[in-house]
């Protein structure tokens, strides 16, 4: 068990304190009042208070709490989201003109990261995963083919997906290792795992990879941008990623932020068998409430997720009918909607709503799989564009990436090849909520020339 909270109690000594400093809220006293009791957390590097880019007092030590309670040789508080624990592990790892896979459901952080890094990427296709038809990992035979093309610096994995479905990541690791190349993890939903073995999936950390990011806010009781990224077993090879931290992060950090963070590994490192057991039952009475409301469940390996889906309607379709309810699922996609419990302890309650859902039939989309392996070079930033239509867009170079959000994953990169599949997916995504794509509305498409 953990006790100690190093970061909230130093928060909380230095309450009553006036301000004569930043932030310009002065400790909530611009703000309505009923803010102010959050607000007065809202400080800066002053005096008892440590400094996260030169730690030596309370947040060093939650540092080091947070690396006991995942295991880790190192682990660090972040407040830019997983996106920079991505963006740091890929810079702090690579150097222009090496060669990366990287699975091609990954987040589009991790490909702004190869951008800036001016590495050339072979992108995977992921598994399909039978039951949602949604990216599963990839499969060790197609790693192993792809790692005997050329030298591999790193391999990045999404893990587990997006939807909660693990793969042989064991495998997929052991196989890296034969070809010496780095294994760096965004295991982005997988912050909770660490909360009770028997009960979730063994973590990246357990698996052997060499670098993990987490997303503390996505499972945890942190504040969105906590995030945390672990090196489990330290090497030379690796040291440059704490400097990148200190280059892409801001340096005036969110203390409600690190908090938060440092909250949230408290509350994973004593979680009990007891908590366990009312996580179980809630999420039992959840399944309950949504088959006898006739919709298929699909169970990943995740148990703080479920996957439903409605005979002859949309995912979008019935994400609709939740938020009518006032239930905001995660996300939708032509098929599926997925949902993501709260871990909750013993003696908290999360129930499941006391209506009953009404449906009408609606058309969805079945989308193409994208190629086995893509390989796209380090970007040439001086090539010039233009903005093609969809139509005369086929068989051009893409110089921009389109993003259905959430999850993040891209439907097209840049520097990859149009398809009509492509094609065929832009225009269904385009009729829901997507990043990217600044002319799609129009049905165009940029292109390098």
């Amino acid at each position: 068990m953990q006790k100690k909270m190093p970061v909230v109690d130093a928060l909380r000594n230095h309450a009553g304190n006036r301000s004569l400093h930043v932030p310009g809220h002065k400790n909530g006293l611009l703000f309505p009042e009923k803010y102010r009791e959050v607000l007065r957390h809202d400080l800066t590097e002053v005096s008892g208070l440590d400094d996260l880019h030169h730690p030596e007092g309370a947040i060093l030590e939650a540092q080091q709490l947070l690396a006991t309670c995942y295991d880790s040789d190192q682990s660090y508080m972040l407040v830019n989201g997983s996106t920079v624990g991505n963006l740091a592990m890929i810079l702090g790892t690579c150097k222009r003109g090496d060669t990366v896979i990287v699975s091609r459901d990954c987040h589009k952080s991790v490909m702004h990261a190869l951008d800036l890094a001016g590495v050339h990427a072979i992108y995977l296709a992921t598994q399909k995963e039978s039951q949602t038809g949604t990216a599963n990992g990839i499969e060790a035979a197609l790693l192993r083919e792809a790692l005997q093309m050329e030298t591999i610096r790193a391999v990045v994995f999404t893990y587990p997906s997006y939807y909660g479905f693990g793969f042989d990541l064991a495998t997929c690791i052991a196989t890296c290792r034969e070809f010496g190349a780095l294994v760096l993890v965004d295991e982005a939903h997988g912050a909770h795992f660490e909360a009770d073995k028997s009960l979730f999936p063994a973590s990246a950390i357990e698996l052997g990879a060499d670098v993990v990011v987490h997303s503390a806010h996505k499972t945890l009781p942190a504040l969105t941008m906590g995030s945390y990224l672990h090196i489990p077993k330290w090497r030379d090879e690796l040291a440059e990623i704490p400097r990148y931290l200190q280059m892409l992060q801001s340096s005036s950090p969110s203390y409600l932020i690190m908090a938060s963070l440092d909250y949230a590994r408290h509350y994973v490192a004593n979680y009990t068998e007891k908590d366990a057991e009312a996580f179980q039952k809630m999420r039992a009475d959840w399944l309950q409430w949504l088959r006898e409301n006739e919709l298929t469940v699909i169970t990943p390996d995740d148990p703080l997720k479920f996957i439903v889906r409605k005979d002859g309607l949309s995912g979008f379709a019935l994400q609709e009918i939740f938020e009518q309810i006032g239930y905001f699922p995660e996300l939708a996609d032509a098929n599926n909607v997925l949902l993501i419990l709260p871990l909750i302890k013993n003696g908290m309650e999360f129930l499941p709503p006391k209506v009953s859902l009404s449906f009408d039939a609606n058309d969805f989309v079945e989308l193409p799989a994208p190629n086995l392996i893509t390989k796209i070079s380090a970007r040439d930033i001086t090539r010039p564009t233009r903005f093609e239509t969809l139509e005369n867009a086929i068989g051009k170079t893409a110089a921009e990436m389109v993003i259905p959000y959430p999850p993040g994953i891209p439907i097209i990169l840049i520097g990859e090849k149009i398809t009509t599949a492509h094609i065929e997916i832009l225009l269904s995504v385009k009729k829901h909520h997507y990043q990217g794509g600044e002319k799609l509305h129009k049905d165009k498409l940029k292109i390098f020339i």
